[in-house]
């Protein structure tokens, strides 16, 4: 039932798709330079696009960082994108590096939305401390629907109690739905349980973004695999965030799926994946977790020998290869190799994965990350075997790194269309930055009691906010055909059953009679006659619990002398 991947982790990397054919070598991509000596130094790691993957993992504040953001920089997609009716291109952001000490610019990306979702990007917001960054999340919407839901913030939910399954899966094709609290009035706990896999199709569990005014509960959803949900451009650096006017940045380089899956990292209370060279003891001890943990627990002394960890992508691919062992064992080797040292760790950049590169092959190229072939199931250049040192890959080796994934032209127009949704998408964090602002600073259940400075902060309260989207970014979520359509959202088989009311014809309406109050009372008709009583038969049956019976007293009921009580006193002879 499951997908028949044709992705097999092979050699050092053990995760290249069983390809024959080359990639032919290509020029050098066009100039990314801004202003002077501004050009971007091209990341070999850093942070995922949130809109292309998020985690589960149980939120906290935004990171600080000690300086304002740089104006957003202009993108201009590349002339190749994903097939697909609804791709469209998601706007990059500014991220802090902490050991950088400085931004850098998360490029946007071609994407395959979720069905029926719409992206509310993040943004950064001014505090006491410094700027902290809000992060964005996909918005459900409803068939038919042209306005975007309100946003609901509710309060800060409880630390999780999620422990794992506690039975083992009741076939191989199962994957577990992790549980998470839901809001009731108050916070509940909606515990996990194992559902049927889907073929082609990743489950998002239910998960919490944290922003200033509260915390937006995301209901889970089913998203597509990575080769099919859209190509990752890589991060980059800019010396000096200055830009020429009318410049636009275009990225080149691309993240393939194959090259994620032995450099996917998870760290703890973030939104979103890491990639790339987070291997050392000190990223363990900082949150950076793999995303293949429950593999690993007990082969790397870095990771802690038990404890529960969840990981969706982990969940879908782990059940996908069932049937090919090898694939969970290969990935293992990766992780277990690079923390032990006896295998080489991805290089951080562009510029060393080339002096790398150009050192195992002997090359003069400069860029020879341009001249990557495929062949039986590894990455060359000059017939040699560079798989464990490639991390980026230029985007013409798209196709041939993850098959899944096939590129066609972008014509000019619809560039340009995509740019001008890119700023509609940047718009809606502009309006939901400012009305998170607003009512933050109008809720007054927030903060410290006046008069009162050492009393706890009165408990927050759900808030609710209508955050504008532009009509024609909503409609681009819509998915028309039936067969697009994502499965059903997973049952929990004790929770989660609908039952239909019982159905039931009303009666119909009762009319009261007019009364005049100037006339007569309305006639009351007697309910019946009264019962015949048969004066030669028995006298009627009373209910000793009930009322006596009216007796009239012009026609008292004959005594018999027999009956008469002589202990008694009011029965006289």
């Amino acid at each position: 039932m499951l997908l028949s991947f044709r992705i097999a982790l092979a050699g050092l990397l053990g995760v290249l798709a069983s390809i024959a054919t080359a990639i032919p070598a290509k020029a050098q991509p066009p100039s990314l330079a801004g202003v002077g000596n501004n050009d971007p130094e091209v990341l070999a790691r850093g942070p995922v696009h949130e809109a292309f993957a998020a985690s589960s993992e149980q939120p906290t504040a935004g990171d600080i960082a000690p300086k304002a953001p740089p104006d957003p920089i202009e993108e201009l997609p590349p002339d190749q994108k994903p097939e697909g009716d609804n791709v469209q291109w998601i706007p990059g952001y500014w991220s802090w590096d902490a050991e950088r000490m400085d931004y850098i610019w998360i490029s946007g990306f071609w994407r395959q939305p979720p069905p029926n979702h719409v992206w509310v990007p993040g943004s950064w917001n001014a505090t006491a401390k410094g700027f902290q960054w809000t992060s964005g999340f996909w918005q459900i919407m409803a068939p038919n629907q042209t306005a975007a839901p309100e946003i609901e913030y509710l309060p800060q939910p409880p630390p999780t109690v999620e422990v794992g399954p506690a039975f083992p899966a009741p076939d191989p094709n199962s994957v577990y739905v992790s549980g998470s609290w839901v809001w009731r009035g108050r916070y509940v706990w909606r515990p996990g349980f194992w559902a049927a896999g889907r073929p082609n199709w990743i489950w998002t569990p239910a998960h919490y973004r944290w922003t200033p005014l509260g915390y937006v509960f995301i209901d889970g959803y089913w998203d597509y695999p990575l080769a099919t949900r859209g190509v990752l451009f890589t991060p980059v650096y800019f010396p000096r965030p200055i830009f020429a006017p009318g410049y636009m940045y275009t990225p080149a380089y691309v993240v393939a799926e194959t090259m994620l899956f032995g450099a996917l990292f998870v760290r703890g209370g973030h939104s979103s994946y890491y990639f790339g060279d987070y291997y050392d003891a000190a990223y363990a001890r900082g949150g950076y977790t793999p995303w293949c943990a429950p593999a690993l627990r007990g082969n790397v002394a870095v990771l802690p020998a038990r404890g529960w960890h969840y990981d969706p992508l982990w969940s879908y691919y782990s059940v996908a290869n069932r049937q090919a062992p090898q694939w969970t064992m290969n990935v293992t080797k990766v992780y277990t190799g690079r923390y032990d040292g006896t295998l080489a760790r991805p290089p951080r950049t562009l510029a060393q994965q080339n002096q790398v590169i150009q050192k195992v092959t002997n090359t003069t190229v400069n860029n020879v990350t341009n001249n990557l072939t495929v062949v039986n199931n590894n990455i060359t250049v000059n017939n040699t075997n560079v798989s464990q040192h490639v991390m980026v890959a230029p985007l013409s080796a798209t196709s041939k790194l993850q098959p899944e994934t096939k590129l066609q032209a972008v014509t000019p127009q619809v560039r340009q269309a995509e740019v001008k949704h890119a700023a509609e998408l940047r718009q809606v964090a502009v309006v939901r930055q400012k009305a998170e602002a607003e009512a933050f600073k109008a809720r007054p259940q927030v903060g410290t009691p006046p008069g009162n400075p050492a009393a706890s902060p009165p408990p927050q309260q759900p808030v609710k906010l209508k955050v504008d989207v532009p009509k024609n970014v909503v409609t681009r979520s819509a998915v028309a055909e039936e067969k697009k359509q994502p499965p059903p959202a997973p049952v929990h088989p004790m929770l989660d059953h609908k039952v239909d009311p019982p159905k039931f014809t009303p009666l119909p309406p009762v009319t009261p009679p007019k009364i005049d109050p100037k006339g007569p009372p309305p006639k009351t008709e007697p309910k019946g006659p009264p019962p015949k009583i048969d004066p030669k038969g028995p006298p009627p049956k009373i209910d000793p619990k009930g009322p006596p019976p009216k007796v009239d007293p012009k026609n008292p009921p004959k005594v018999d002398p027999k009956d008469k009580d002589p202990k008694d006193p009011k029965k006289k002879d």
